[in-house]
């Protein structure tokens, strides 16, 4: 485990706030690669998403390669884009861990409330 001055990366993921937040960081691939790019995200932001799920689409020296998500949670923040290139250790989008019942709580639908009695 490396120690950062933003908390601990472990697995390509830097956790800021061990209970609540995940940050999805760029891993080391090859010291002989520095083209990585940024083609597609597989989720967005709200999404839910479980641990080793796709999330996003990279292309490192013309070759596609799929980042699976570290942790389960919701995708609450994407910093970079499609296009974009990307360097090590850089940050491109926060996981915010919840537990099953908090999930289910914001998926819950107050418009149809009356149905349930509330």
């Amino acid at each position: 485990m490396d120690i950062t001055t933003e908390g601990y990366l472990i697995s390509g993921v830097r956790y800021t706030d061990m209970d609540e937040n995940a940050d999805i960081v760029i891993q080391a691939f090859s010291h002989s690669i520095d083209d990585v790019q940024i083609t597609n995200w597989l989720v967005s932001v709200g999404d839910p998403v479980d641990f080793g799920m796709p999330i996003v689409e990279l292309e490192v020296n013309k070759s596609a390669v799929e980042v699976e998500s570290p942790a389960d949670g919701v995708i609450d923040a994407i910093f970079c884009w499609e296009g974009e290139e990307v360097i090590e250790g850089e940050r491109i989008g926060v996981i915010r861990l919840v537990s099953p019942d908090e999930e289910t709580d914001e998926k819950f639908d107050f418009k149809d409330s009356e149905k349930y009695d509330i």
